[in-house]
């Protein structure tokens, strides 16, 4: 049986290098550039607090589950990971989005693995899934040293890829 959110406590998970947790208010200004929503990028604090108000509600209604990362070293709030689209038929669609100044550091590859993890033996989902753009060669690679493949076959414009 699919167990999905809310939970009775947010899950926190832990790696070597990683913490993954709940967005907070006061995180907003330190992430700015990596606070999205439905495609659109937050340009300011004000933008940056509606998305994280949306998310919440998001994860309270059951239709998420949205981590920031948190490098441990150096407490830095590097990016995001999560799940997004509600999880029909018990499937989970995975996204992240990591601060330019840490991508190609392999902080990605393990806030995915956490969240992979989580979302296949905690939330029992049947599938995870992810959607990039074609020429999104950094994510794809990302996603294709992590267990994900695709047919490469487009859903829109967009490359679906399935966690094996």
């Amino acid at each position: 049986m699919v167990n999905l959110p809310p939970y009775s406590t947010f899950p926190e998970l832990i790696s070597e290098k990683l913490l993954l947790r709940e967005a907070r208010t006061e995180d907003i200004p330190s992430l700015l550039e990596a606070l999205t929503y439905d495609g659109r990028t937050a340009q300011t604090v004000a933008e940056g607090a509606q998305i994280i108000e949306k998310v919440h509600l998001d994860y309270l209604n059951g239709e998420s589950v949205n981590w920031v990362i948190e490098a441990l070293e150096t407490n830095q709030l590097i990016g995001f990971v999560g799940y997004y689209r509600g999880f029909e038929n018990g499937f989970g669609e995975i996204g992240f989005v990591l601060k330019e100044a840490f991508r190609g550091k392999g902080f990605m590859s393990q806030a995915l693995q956490l969240a992979v993890d989580f979302g296949i033996n905690r939330m029992r989902l049947r599938q995870v899934r992810a959607f990039t753009k074609p020429d999104n060669e950094k994510a794809i690679a990302v996603l294709e040293r992590n267990g994900f493949v695709s047919d490469y076959k487009t859903e829109g414009k967009y490359l679906k890829f399935v966690y094996k």
